[in-house]
């Protein structure tokens, strides 16, 4: 059978016929052919042009497969988790963690989805190299920025786990096939680390409040009081409890503290946004999490003076519907347009094309927002847009129902209905009843964009590959990991330097993990169900350096760790970073056969 890569042998004339006629060339997901793009629509000199453009439209699909997901994605996973009344720790290392995680796992589902004849090179590179490239240089820039002194307990547990995860996905590598038992065997493995977290969790708390009580009657013979009579100290940041902080800090720190937001120079106080999911939204009200404002200066004005310091007091009247609309869908910050600086200002412009269309379709339930993010119209729009929209991305749209009645002619019937219904039955001025419906209205429409831009980026990935003969694993472990890391190196530097490291180096192990465990387990659950039971993996030298590098990072690092007694230091830092170049380096020998394994 011809394979794609022979487009390169026939002649000028004569590829883009080749292109469109062999079956290797077709996409499997998504809506673009790239390599048909370039060979087709392009004059042969025109194609260093096209690789150019091709460049800058992956570069906006990664900005707006980061923008779904932190935007979008985790505020409906926020919602749901509240309306399911789950608990924190629940919630936080599973319906959080998704939603940090989301952009690499969708990733991985698309590539292993799209695989053919069993080349899941695009999926294993990418979980295998952004685990290697968070686990050095996002957590050597940590080091670098902030020397601390890690989280025992946590750090074992989730090298453990990670070394676990890691090992039991290269022997499947090796094997070349993964059945459906193993593939759910991935997220039974993920069951049971979660298991283990809550589990911990209260054994902390529990000995937590053993050691608090002991102590009890000599911290009240040493402490001080103020005016008041309030017993009053400075505020230690190793009182947060890092088996939470690591899922609501950490994990939901790309929400809160958005890559966005860090490149436009406006990132809010991360020690608020970070740990106030933690204990509730009072938190953020919490002395200790108020930069430049002592205890004791607090307690002296009194929580019923302070708290409306803090509330949202607006005394103008709401804007009207029409203006609520077009502020709801306009997707560029104008409020705070001229303070931004001028790169600020041309990355507003550069992704408002993707923003516009997600506010148009995602509908937003946001409980930090005034009136819950409810906006009548826009809401009222949505009902229309997102199940309209999830018909069309699904390819079932032109589906025939009863003659030339189609699939999309009757979800928009409904979907109209249902917009009456809705409008009729709210009002401008407060949420309705049912406005929690609406996350999980939001939660599918995101799911479905992830997923489709998620698809995009793989298909042309895969066509540079076709292009410059680059096998998938080492587009993975470069653009495709970078593009989903690069997240993680902001965020989580961003919260060392507010004084939160350890919240950022656990991520920098939780994360990965649990992106492996999901990423492989979804998705070769969903392959080996539509292979009948289990499906093929090609095996190739350069997952064997993938592996070998995780597991030279997981081990040095735990290695380090207890010689140091975890004292995470700046030499440590410069240790990852070169390690990381090290592995870069020999991935790209063995790619090129400078180094034959």
């Amino acid at each position: 059978m011809d394979t794609c890569h022979g487009f390169h042998k026939v002649n000028q004339s004569q590829q883009c016929w080749y292109i469109k006629n062999t079956s290797d060339c077709k996409i499997d997901d998504g809506f673009i052919n790239y390599l048909e793009v370039v060979y087709c629509h392009f004059d042969h000199k025109l194609i260093p042009l096209a690789m150019v453009l091709m460049f800058i439209w992956l570069i906006c699909l990664f900005i707006a497969l980061g923008n779904t997901a932190e935007d979008f994605f985790c505020p409906a996973l926020t919602v749901i988790s509240h309306t399911l009344k789950l608990s924190q720790n629940v919630a936080g290392v599973t319906f959080l963690a998704f939603g940090n995680g989301a952009p690499d796992i969708f990733s991985a589902i698309a590539a292993i989805t799209n695989a053919k004849n069993g080349d899941a090179g695009l999926a294993v590179g990418a979980l295998f190299g952004a685990g290697v490239f968070v686990t050095t240089i996002v957590a050597g820039s940590i080091a670098l920025t902030r020397p601390f002194k890690a989280a025992e307990r946590p750090f074992l547990r989730d090298c453990i786990f990670y070394l676990a995860a890691a090992f039991w996905t290269f022997t499947i590598l090796w094997d070349g096939k993964i059945t459906l038992a193993q593939a759910i065997g991935f997220i039974g493995l993920y069951a049971f680390y979660v298991i283990v977290v809550i589990v911990g969790r209260k054994i902390y708390q529990y000995q937590k409040k053993k050691r608090q009580a002991a102590e009890s009657n000599g911290a009240d013979a040493k402490g001080e009081y103020n005016s008041n009579n309030v017993r009053t100290e400075p505020f230690d940041s190793s009182e947060i409890d890092p088996e939470t902080c690591k899922y609501y800090g950490a994990v939901n720190s790309k929400h809160d503290v958005r890559p966005s937001q860090a490149i436009k120079g406006v990132l809010d106080v991360t020690e608020q946004v970070t740990v106030a999911p933690l204990f509730g939204n009072q938190v953020a009200n919490s002395p200790a999490f108020l930069p430049q404002t002592s205890r004791e200066e607090i307690a002296s004005i009194g929580s019923d003076e302070f708290s409306p310091l803090l509330g949202r007091v607006d005394s103008r009247p709401p804007p009207s519907q029409l203006k609520a609309l077009l502020h709801g869908i306009n997707p560029i910050d104008t409020e705070n347009w001229k303070q931004k600086p001028f790169y600020a200002k041309f990355y507003e412009i550069f992704k408002s094309p993707f923003q516009f269309a997600f506010q148009i379709t995602i509908p937003v339930v946001d409980y930090d927002e005034e009136n819950h993010n409810w906006n009548r119209l826009l809401n009222t729009l949505h009902v229309i847009t997102g199940p309209v929209f999830c018909i069309f991305v699904t390819k079932v749209a032109f589906k025939p129902i009863s003659g030339g009645f189609l699939a999309w002619h009757l979800v928009l019937c409904i979907c109209v209905v249902l917009a009456l219904v809705v409008f009729f039955t709210s009002k401008h001025e407060h949420y309705p009843i049912y406005h929690w419906a609406f996350a999980y209205i939001g939660f599918v429409v995101a799911v479905l964009w992830i997923y489709s831009i998620a698809n995009e980026i793989v298909n042309i990935l895969q066509m540079f590959g076709l292009q410059f003969n680059i096998s998938d694993a080492i587009l993975g472990l470069t653009l495709l990991a970078w593009g989903n890391s690069i997240g993680d190196l902001i965020a989580d530097t961003t919260m060392a330097k507010q004084g939160f490291p350890n919240m950022g180096m656990s991520a920098c192990f939780g994360g990965p993990m649990f992106n492996m465990l999901l990423g492989i387990g979804i998705s070769c659950t969903i392959a080996t169900i539509k292979h009948g039971g289990s499906f093929k993996l090609n095996y190739n030298p350069i997952q064997t350096v993938l592996a070998s590098g995780l597991a030279i990072s997981l081990l040095s690092s735990l290695f380090i760790m207890l010689i140091t007694k975890f004292h995470v230091t700046r030499p440590y830092g410069i240790y990852l970073i070169v390690l990381y170049i090290i592995f870069l380096t020999v991935a790209l020998l063995v790619e090129t056969d400078v180094i034959n394994l």
